[in-house]
């Protein structure tokens, strides 16, 4: 039986923490009565703990945590269908099908993230440029609404629920179960290459010529490299491999206990290391076979990783920007984080094919830029500045990943929120379903 019990909860950003009420259902019928329960601060979805923002916390309100209704309910072999309760990690999915030939089309970063809320953000992965996002491979989802009742939503069935719910960030209903279709795999690894180039006009030139042969595709660049070597990097491209064998080892698992102090060495000590990691490829490249869990996942084997920041934590932007406006939006976005020298490690270029299926999705077609900040005193400063330069470039931000995006940017990034605040209206008319986001980024209006 769950109880509610005083918690707090953190992101993945390190940066909010939020004091609320909370209850572990351990059975998946326990979660109507849950999401019934009186108060007046409303209920909050928490599944892997992976936002980098707020969009899964509650503070002063309650949240369901989502993470044991872990059981894969069926798994059709014949067919390439999997159904799957909401706290399902892509860790656990990958046990459970890789042996068997088949892996799902769209992943999240880490494999951490759960099934539900890869639903309700909507996420897409390196090879968006082909497969697209997770609701274009998923073919039903039930959903418990304010009132209690469960329903099953799909693209052919309460569509309305269904495409204000993909991407919808928990705020129409608590998800329950999702079926998903699979792909076949001819084997548990990937042909892997990874080719550096000098500057950024070379890395999107180099991204661009690959969307129609490449499946995997994902460029890493230097956001520190300032002048002619200016968004350097190095692209990473992969195949489906058609046997096993001869893989590279996976990387040893490390852990980071704790976060060192921030202060002025963070900066100079991860430029240093972006300009190591550049310089010891080969101008040639270098090609591996990987098992494609370490591909897909490359930093999951550092247990801890979010600590790299420092106590102080870290922001995230993601940007997409559409065709005719990519490359200028993007080189303006290096250019300002390379300018304050407060980018990371982990800034990454990649493809996007088109719209997503969903109300709120975030993917549009064009290309995405997407880094960490690390927290600074004049990180919100900067954040406002690339959040105008998306705006001027006709793009927006990833909801999931971003905790400084302002109300008025929002509301201008997305031209179906109106639709989606009607749906809202319909679906949970007394506002059940509540984050401390959703208030942040008046998504109610």
């Amino acid at each position: 039986m769950s109880v509610w019990a005083e918690t707090t909860l953190g992101t993945w950003g390190r940066v909010h923490r939020s004091r609320l009420r909370a209850a572990r259902p351990l059975e998946s019928n326990a979660v109507p009565d849950l999401v019934r329960a009186e108060n007046d601060l409303g209920v909050v979805i928490h599944g892997g703990g992976r936002c980098y923002g707020d969009a899964s916390l509650d503070t002063g309100g309650r949240a369901i945590l989502t993470r044991s209704l872990n059981r894969i309910v069926d798994f059709d072999r014949a067919a390439g269908e999997v159904v799957c309760e909401a706290g399902v990690t892509f860790e656990e999915l990958s046990s459970a099908i890789f042996s068997h030939g088949w892996c799902y089309p769209v992943s999240s970063a880490t494999a951490a993230v759960t099934l539900g809320g890869a639903f309700a953000n909507d996420i897409h992965s390196k090879n968006h440029h082909l497969l697209g996002a997770f609701g274009d491979h998923t073919k039903w989802v039930d959903l418990v609404l304010a009132g209690g009742e469960v329903v099953r939503a799909s693209p052919a069935e309460n569509t309305d629920l269904y495409f204000a719910s993909l991407g919808g960030m928990g705020l129409t209903g608590a998800v329950l179960r999702v079926c998903i279709r699979l792909m076949p795999i001819p084997s548990n690894s990937v042909d892997a290459r990874y080719v550096p180039y000098p500057d950024l006009d070379a890395m999107l030139d180099a991204i661009n010529g690959g969307r129609e042969i490449e499946e995997f595709l994902f460029g890493w660049i230097d956001v520190f490299a300032r002048g002619s070597a200016l968004g350097r990097g190095i692209l990473e491209s992969g195949r489906l491999a058609a046997a096993d064998g001869g893989c590279v080892p996976p990387p040893k698992p490390r852990s980071i206990p704790f976060a060192p102090p921030a202060g002025p060495f963070l900066a100079p000590a991860m430029r240093q290391v972006a300009r190591r990691r550049y310089e010891k490829l080969p101008s040639r490249g270098v090609g591996v076979r990987k098992d494609l869990f370490s591909f897909l996942f490359p930093l999951d084997h550092i247990k801890g990783f979010n600590k790299l920041y420092g106590r102080s934590g870290f922001y995230s932007i993601h940007a997409g920007f559409p065709p005719a406006a990519e490359r200028a939006g993007i080189r303006a976005m290096v250019e300002e984080i390379a300018a304050a020298q407060a980018g990371s490690t982990t800034a990454v270029v990649k493809p996007m094919r088109g719209p997503g299926r969903g109300l709120m999705s975030f993917p549009i077609e064009g290309m995405v830029l997407a880094a960490d900040l690390p927290r600074r005193r004049d990180t919100p400063r900067l954040h406002d500045r690339l959040e105008a330069l998306v705006l001027d470039h006709g793009g927006r931000l990833y909801v999931a990943k971003d905790a400084l995006m302002s109300p008025d940017g929002f509301a201008r990034m997305f031209p179906n929120l109106s639709a989606f605040r009607a749906a809202l209206e319909r679906f949970d008319p007394n506002g059940r379903f509540q984050s401390d986001l959703a208030r942040r980024l008046k998504i109610r209006g």
